[in-house]
């Protein structure tokens, strides 16, 4: 026990010593830019893509879904039955998997070994209702008895039974053809243990399954995750560990990025796109993403919610293709279409809002303001990292000749995903990365049941959007999406302003990094390895 104390102590002493500037990484770390910090690693209210790229690697669900076929592929369970109704799904666990070791948790009878009992605990975590307990109550809304469980009439949720401690039974109410992608198979495993014993500090000492552990944060500077020595994945990982390294600045991370003092480049400086890929040109990388960034309107309460038609002016005001094509040389694709990524079915609706000044000045004049007046000045909020991005000013310009004041308000990520959720905030810019290309993976996160932070809840959506759950015909599913699509077009939510390149530089030494279109935080770092 003492000479694996040393061990450990070593692994921590090499993984938080400084590499030297202009080297490639001989101690077998990844050195990987994040901007900005995560708000938290805590699993169950994580909604944000800092949160995922960290604990995608620390947490594992029963199954992964595959970058290029979005089929799912097998983790803590090795294999599963489905039961001939669809209703009924079996999962054959995987022996000898063990939570990881953290200071601080102490396991029943030292027994740290996942079983059925482990994912239906943190299953009913995840199906809780109370918001300060779990962000994805939706991931377990199918499940049979999930209602009474969440009423209080249950002390468990039926539909779960552990038939043995590696023989997992979930029952749904209904067939669901998302079950894999946003369903029961999605929940990542946490152990009871270090949720209960660790308290608040759970948030920021994140414990699970996956192939990497956690070692240290350091706020606003790194998070260091190491190799989990006990992964149950032969040859997995294939690093010592990961140096999330907490970049302030686009210019800042490519100047290390330069001096060979970071793996990866994930940001190009405004106006250095161009110049930086021919630089790295032989190290530079791209594929079409299923990212879409918008400015959302609040729905439920205000003046965006009380004026549809201002809504639909301000979508035909931004010149997405100056900002996209030119100013920004490139960075993303101008989404000149509808709220999906093009790649994906339905991606086209019948409600289209180009750049048109004069439309969108005849829509204020419809909704009872011409040239703008009575229209009180908005505030625009924005996170820091996108601060100087150039779609603002143009925004801000193009209102500007609409008679429209917009004032951005810049907040610090730490507080901004909280704050915009609140009462005050009428319009922000966000964003969304599908994590495969199906549309559900958009409209029932944004679009479902006042789920987002715009608060839109449209019920003949909803119905739409339920039943596509359940429609396995491909034509039938796609009508059904595109239905939904035009309605919400039509009811103008967003400014939807473009779709992603996913597009990145990487140190000719890196191997393995295989990112899918929802973004380079997609890619496996457990399949990454540094060539020596």
């Amino acid at each position: 026990m003492v000479k694996r104390v040393l061990v450990f102590l070593l692994v921590l002493l090499v993984v938080s010593l400084p590499l030297a500037a202009g080297a490639q990484p001989e101690d077998n770390i990844l050195r990987y830019p994040i901007s900005p910090d995560p708000e938290h690693l805590n699993p169950f209210t994580g909604t944000t893509i800092a949160i995922s790229t960290i604990t995608r690697n620390i947490y594992e669900g029963l199954t992964g879904i595959d970058n290029e076929t979005a089929q799912p592929t097998p983790l803590l369970a090795e294999s599963w039955e489905i039961s001939d109704d669809q209703l009924t799904y079996t999962f054959n666990l995987r022996k000898g998997v063990l939570f990881h070791e953290m200071d601080g948790v102490e396991y029943d009878n030292g027994d740290r070994e996942f079983k059925a009992d482990d994912w239906i605990w943190s299953a009913q975590i995840f199906a809780s209702s109370d918001e300060n307990v779990s962000s994805h109550p939706e991931t377990m809304d199918n499940v049979v008895g999930v209602d009474e469980f969440r009423d209080g009439t249950a002390d468990s949720i039926s539909g779960l039974k552990a038939v043995d401690d590696y023989t997992l039974e979930i029952t749904l109410k209904q067939p669901d053809r998302l079950f894999f992608l946003q369903g029961p198979a999605s929940v990542s495993v946490v152990p009871r243990e270090a949720y209960e014993q660790l308290g608040e500090e759970f948030n920021n000492k994140p414990v699970g399954t996956g192939p990497f552990r956690f070692v240290e944060w350091l706020r606003d500077d790194h998070i260091t995750l190491e190799a989990n020595p006990d992964y149950w994945a032969e040859g997995q990982p294939k690093i010592a560990g990961v140096r999330f390294i907490n970049v302030p600045d686009a210019n800042t991370a490519l100047g290390m990025y330069r001096e060979d003092q970071l793996d990866f480049l994930f940001g190009f400086p405004t106006g250095q796109r161009a110049a930086t890929v021919e630089e790295f040109k032989d190290e530079y990388h791209e594929l079409p993403g299923l990212n879409v960034r918008y400015f959302g309107f609040k729905m439920d309460q205000g003046f965006f919610a009380e004026n549809p038609k201002v809504r639909q002016a301000f979508a035909h005001a931004f010149n997405r293709e100056l900002v996209w094509n030119e100013l920004m040389e490139g960075a993303r694709f101008p989404a000149t279409l509808g709220y999906l990524p093009p790649s994906m079915p339905a991606s086209t609706p019948a409600n289209i809002y180009n750049y048109d000044l004069e439309k969108a000045a005849q829509l204020l004049e419809e909704a009872g303001f011409p040239n703008g007046e009575g229209i009180p000045p908005i505030d625009l909020y924005v996170f820091s990292s996108a601060a100087d991005e150039l779609s603002l000013p143009v925004f801000q310009e193009d209102l500007r000749k609409l008679g429209v004041t917009l004032n951005i308000v810049v907040e610090d990520a730490s507080t901004y995903w909280d704050h915009i959720g609140e009462d005050d905030v009428l319009m922000f810019l966000s964003g969304w990365s599908a994590g495969v290309n199906d549309p559900s993976d958009v409209l029932n996160f944004l679009f479902m049941d006042g789920r987002d932070d715009t608060a839109y809840d449209n019920p003949e959506v909803n119905e739409l959007l339920q039943q596509a759950m359940t429609e396995t015909d491909p034509a039938k599913l796609e009508e059904l999406y595109q239905q939904a699509h035009d309605l919400i077009t039509a009811d103008s939510p967003w400014v939807v302003s473009a779709y992603s390149k996913v597009a990145w530089l990487q140190k000719p030494w890196i191997e393995g990094f295989n990112p899918g279109g929802g973004g380079t935080y997609t890619a496996p770092l457990k399949d990454v390895s540094i060539a020596q």
